[in-house]
């Protein structure tokens, strides 16, 4: 009788403890997921970073060609080009993309872009008899990038 007691006082106990240690987590396992979220957040960023740049990237391309297409349209109306990003109604610049034009000069002109948030990321274009922009390997009527 004291046997069967005690054998239910320990089932109670082995229940109660087990309902008990259901109800969260512990501080060792908070702890390790915790570390484990960290290293791979630390093993993802670089390829969040090199994403990143190709965006700018391709924001300086693409405001870049939109301007041979406002340039045009002013050649259309003016038969010169325009000399500064102003005078385009149709171009709509992006944020953070900076665009210089570089020179107009008769039938030719040059840009170059930038973005404000990777100053390694440098794009032009030049066409007609001007001075290129200081890209690498750049070709007239292309639009190029040195990064």
């Amino acid at each position: 009788m004291q046997l069967s007691r005690r054998i239910d006082a320990l089932f109670a106990a082995t229940v109660r403890t087990g309902a008990a240690s259901l109800k969260g987590f512990t501080l060792i396992e908070l702890l390790v997921v915790v570390t484990l979220i960290g290293l791979i957040t630390l093993i993802a960023l670089p390829r969040f970073t090199g994403a990143r740049q190709k965006a700018y990237r391709s924001q300086a391309l693409t405001d870049l060609r939109s301007l041979i297409t406002a340039q045009e349209a002013y050649w259309d109306n003016t038969k010169s080009y325009a000399d500064d990003v102003a005078l385009l109604d149709d171009f709509n610049q992006t944020p953070n993309v900076v665009i210089t034009i570089l020179e107009t000069a008769g039938n030719g002109w040059s840009a170059k872009a930038t973005h404000d948030s990777d100053d390694t990321i440098e794009c032009g274009f030049y066409t007609g008899p001007v001075t290129p922009p200081g890209i690498p390997g750049i070709q007239e009527g292309r639009v190029e990038c040195s990064n």
